[in-house]
């Protein structure tokens, strides 16, 4: 066999450096892929304010009120009052529908309290109101009617003391339930209609009352 010559040997070395070459190509893996960007999050979204609560829908005093009887005495009396087609029995302190309050009785007439003030329901015939109510002996006892409220548990719960300061002054509060005065217990509705004459006979009142778990008294004086 003849010797090859140099230009053969160089193709021959070129074409396996290319072979090669290629082989590497084929054989190198693939470079990764690189990973996604994340999509962007959403724009932001201002949170919307709540509507107003509708407004609470308050019942209107009846329109139709008429007095169909009353009774006056010593325990505050009583009013029968027509209001809204329906009769309706009344002790101070109580309200008919619509936020109207008996007041007190009088002869012939009953007095009622609303958000618009006193209001007066008469008969055609009643006798013209004096200067001033007659109040029975020791103070009119309708604030204490109109602040104590029986409770379920025994004993009478004390609202509001805006008409009875001498109760403030002596520490006593809202909430407190008041169990007897001057060691009597205060059983009934008639116990504290006396109240006001007790405390003006006596000069004070030394009320047992509880307030919460805890039992107390305070002296009450005009």
């Amino acid at each position: 066999m003849a010797a090859s010559s140099p230009r053969e040997w160089a193709m021959a070395i070129g074409g396996g450096l290319a072979l090669a070459a290629a082989l590497v190509a084929i054989l190198r893996p693939a470079p990764a892929a690189e990973p996604a960007s994340p999509p962007p999050p959403p724009p932001a979204v201002a949170p919307q304010p709540l509507p107003p609560p509708p407004p609470v829908a308050t019942a209107a005093a009846p329109a139709d009120l008429a007095l169909t009887g009353v009774r006056t005495g010593p325990d505050g009396g009583m009013a029968i009052i027509v209001a809204g087609g329906r009769t309706h029995r009344l002790t101070p302190g109580r309200s008919l529908p619509g936020g109207l309050r008996l007041l007190r009785t009088e002869p012939g007439r009953a007095i009622l309290a609303g958000p618009a003030g006193e209001q007066v329901l008469a008969f055609p015939d009643a006798p013209q109101a004096a200067a001033g109510p007659a109040l029975p002996p020791g103070g009119d006892p309708t604030p204490w009617r109109l602040a104590l409220r029986r409770d379920a548990g025994g004993g009478w719960r004390l609202g509001s003391l805006d008409a009875l300061p001498m109760l403030a002054r002596a520490g006593l509060q809202p909430g407190d339930i008041l169990l007897s005065a001057n060691g009597q217990e205060l059983l009934s509705e008639e116990k504290i209609i006396e109240l006001p004459q007790e405390l003006a006979a006596n000069g004070a009142l030394v009320l047992r009352y509880r307030r919460g778990t805890r039992a107390a008294q305070a002296r009450i004086t005009p």
